[in-house]
C-alpha cells in the first residue's frame, strides 16, 4: 500500500513540473489482463527528454531526424521511431520467453508523452524480466520505475543507470 501511494505521489508531483524538470524519471505500468491473455503496457515519459534521446539514437542510425514531438509539425514518421525506440529500450521475457509488442499509439499532455503498447497471446504469466533502459545514456540520475499489476499479484521495481534488468515473479 506504501508503495502505490509514493508512485501515485510521484506521479502526480512529476505531472505538475514545468518543461525544465529537475528529476529525470519515466514510469511505466504492466498490467496482465487475464480475459484476454494480454499485457497491456503504459509508458509516461518527459516529452523533451524523450525526444532529445531519441533523435540521439536515430543520429548514430545515420538519421537526422527532428521530431518535434506533439506540435503540428512533428515528424510523419514518430510512431515508426517510437515503436523501435520502445522495443530496444524495453524488453520483456515472460516465463522466459519473448513476445512481440505491438505499439498501438501515443498521446501527449503538457510535457509528457503517454505510450502505449499491447503484447498478446501471453499465457499466465510466472516471471517476467524486465530489461527498462530509457533515457539512461541521457542522464546519469535517471530513475525508471514500473509498476506491476497482476491478479494475484502488483508490485513495482526500479531501474538506474548499472541496474537495468530485473525480475519481476508472480508467483
Amino acid at each position: 500500500m506504501k508503495s502505490v501511494f509514493i508512485v501515485l505521489l510521484l506521479t502526480t508531483w512529476v505531472s505538475n513540473l514545468t518543461p525544465n524538470h529537475p528529476i529525470h524519471l519515466t514510469l511505466s505500468e504492466v498490467v496482465y489482463e487475464e480475459k484476454n491473455r494480454s499485457i497491456q503496457i503504459t509508458h509516461k515519459i518527459f516529452m523533451d527528454d524523450l525526444e532529445e534521446h531519441m533523435e540521439e539514437v536515430l543520429k548514430s542510425q545515420g538519421k537526422e531526424v527532428n521530431l518535434k514531438l506533439g506540435t503540428p509539425q512533428e515528424h510523419p514518421e514518430t510512431d515508426r521511431y517510437l515503436a523501435e525506440y520502445l522495443t530496444s529500450h524495453f524488453k520483456l521475457l515472460i516465463n522466459g520467453k519473448a513476445y512481440k509488442a505491438n505499439f498501438l499509439g501515443k498521446e501527449y499532455e503538457d510535457v509528457a508523452a503517454w505510450l502505449y503498447v499491447e503484447i498478446n497471446n501471453v499465457p499466465k504469466p510466472k516471471t517476467i524480466d524486465l530489461t527498462d533502459s530509457f533515457l539512461m545514456d541521457l542522464y546519469d540520475d535517471q530513475n525508471n520505475l514500473v509498476n506491476f499489476t497482476f491478479p494475484q499479484k502488483k508490485g513495482s521495481l526500479r531501474f538506474v543507470q548499472g541496474k537495468v534488468r530485473e525480475t519481476f515473479s508472480i508467483q
